[in-house]
């Protein structure tokens, strides 16, 4: 069976959360910012449950670029090191630095051709 990974991101406006079993979506979550949220103790309790309710310790990954938020949370210590529980076990990763290509205007739409460069395929 896949590995369950549980990616969270949290922003002033919200906090999301996706839930997936190797290349699978099992869950999508768009809950309030960590702001609004008055129990310290909420992000760990979602963590538990969803591990008991999968019957296995999921990967969880955070950005490190939300450092204040995973400390609010109890995922990560006051200098950014993940926390452990038997539950689950926590990743701080950094997001990559994302650029969009530069594109040639005026010849027509490639967009097919652009996500056939992300198929993953038989190389002939």
């Amino acid at each position: 069976m896949s590995e369950y990974t549980v990616t969270m991101s949290f922003s002033p406006a919200r906090s999301r959360i996706l839930v997936t079993a190797g290349a699978d979506e099992l869950l999508r979550a768009v809950l309030p910012p960590q702001r609004q949220v008055r129990n310290d103790r909420a992000a760990l309790a979602l963590l538990e449950a969803l591990a008991l309710w999968l019957d296995r310790c999921p990967r969880v990954v955070v950005s490190a670029d939300e450092a204040d938020a995973t400390y609010s949370f109890g995922l990560t210590d006051e200098i950014g090191n993940p926390q452990r529980s038997v539950y689950y076990t926590v990743e701080v990763v950094a997001r990559p630095a994302r650029r969009r290509g530069r594109r040639i205007a005026g010849v027509g739409d490639f967009r097919d051709l652009r996500q056939l460069t992300l198929v993953q395929g038989d190389r002939r």
